[in-house]
């Protein structure tokens, strides 16, 4: 009888058994979970905070000597024009915050409050001038992708650095809000520009506006960013002009205008529309802090305006 054949040892191990599967439990999460915020209705008057304004107009028209004749002002006069000026009543040199020499020494002394405990206005002289030192900030501290400086806004790529401008200008505002909460008024002076308003319904036009940045591409305006922020835009003009043969004249008599029109950009939120233009007749004319302050326009009867 033939017995079947012994298989050969193989000499080959078994692999390891599996190790056993690890099981980690999720930590919990670091973030909070923020409380569920209670609201109610308020009254929504802005009592005890201050106004928010805009004042320009081109050099030489009053933009100093009206924000000197602001309730108890004092200057961050960054224009040093401003030191030749004397209140147009009391003949005293004006109150200034000095050695304001950059964007991060205006930001700086805005965010001081004591500085400004007595004295009812802050007045900027002026924007034009900040925004110049906000670009000046930003080629100092803001880096394109490849972590370099830039020696001009244009330097950074098409429209980014006009970005940086726009977010840059934005800094300011919330300073300047957070004196609004404390009671004070922010007065801002600026140079005056035109700019060309694209127009669908009919040929392009020319329109006065704040000298701050402009639209670029698809970067919105600063200037219309800083129009939208504040309570009133107010215009210095000469009151009459004619205009013949492309001459103008005037008596050379000045007037604020307090709501615009398609040519030049104003506004109040608190002056009725009846009342869109305001005399600035003598550099001791205070006729617009009264109507804004005090609300002189209530004792003039409709009759009478009209």
């Amino acid at each position: 009888m033939v017995l079947p054949k012994t298989p050969p040892t193989s000499n080959k191990k078994l692999p390891p058994p599996l190790p056993p599967i690890a099981s980690v439990k999720p930590k919990a999460s670091s973030r909070q979970a923020k409380p569920n915020k209670t609201f109610q209705v308020a009254t929504w008057s802005g009592a005890n905070e201050g106004e928010k304004i805009i004042t320009y107009a081109d050099s030489g028209m009053g933009k100093t000597t009206l924000g000197s004749l602001a309730p108890t002002p004092v200057f961050l006069g960054i224009d040093d024009g401003g030191r030749k000026n004397k209140h147009p009543v009391t003949g005293e040199n004006l109150k200034n915050i000095p050695d304001v020499k950059t964007f991060d020494d205006f930001r700086q002394a805005t965010q001081q409050p004591g500085l400004f405990k007595d004295y009812e206005t802050v007045v900027v002289d002026t924007g034009t001038i900040l925004e110049a030192w906000a670009l000046d900030w930003i080629l100092g501290n803001i880096t394109n992708d490849k972590g370099n400086l830039m020696k001009n806004i244009e330097q950074f790529g098409w429209g980014k650095g006009h970005r940086h401008l726009y977010d840059t200008m934005r800094l300011p505002l919330c300073d300047f809000d957070a004196l609004i909460k404390r009671g004070k008024n922010v007065l801002i002076l600026c140079q005056m520009q035109q700019i060309t308003v694209a127009n669908a319904g009919g040929e392009d036009f020319l329109c006065d506006v704040p000298k701050l940045a402009p639209q670029h591409g698809k970067t919105p305006s600063v200037w219309g960013m800083w129009a939208e922020w504040c309570d009133h835009i107010l215009k210095i003009g000469y009151s009459d002009i004619i205009a013949e043969d492309k001459k103008a004249t005037s008596s050379g008599e000045r007037a604020i205008y307090v709501h615009g029109q398609a040519h030049f950009k104003a506004k109040s939120r608190t002056i009725p529309g009846r009342f869109p233009v305001v005399s600035f007749s003598d550099p001791t004319d205070d006729s617009i802090w009264e109507f804004l302050f005090n609300n002189a326009w209530k004792d003039i009867p409709v009759e009478e305006n009209e």
